[in-house]
């Protein structure tokens, strides 16, 4: 059954929290979403990182300087990675560990 746009159950408190609580699911990405979307950064600057360096030896003009840079942020992002996925794993352990 379709309800109308203008029907008076769209103006109940109910409905209108439902219909925000949509909206702002949709503007703002839920945990997993934010999780994925760094991991699939840090991969990224782990393959630029990987590229940069074939390129270097491979003899093409670039910059040593740039290639260490871009060694030492893919590095620094995988360690971030990795404590954040250890706080996690323990995060869960606790949880875990409860008894009800």
């Amino acid at each position: 059954m379709q309800i109308p746009q203008n029907s008076l159950f769209n103006t109940h408190p109910i409905a209108v929290a439902k219909q925000r609580q949509a909206a702002e699911a949709s503007q703002n990405p839920g945990f997993i979403e934010m999780l994925a979307k760094g991991v699939s950064g840090v991969n990224e600057m782990q393959m630029s990182s990987s590229d940069q360096v074939n390129d270097m030896l491979a003899g093409k003009e670039i910059n040593s300087a740039e290639v260490l840079t871009g060694i030492q942020k893919a590095d620094m992002s995988f360690r971030l990675l990795v404590q954040i996925r250890n706080k996690l794993m323990r995060a869960y352990e606790e949880l875990n560990n409860i008894r009800v």
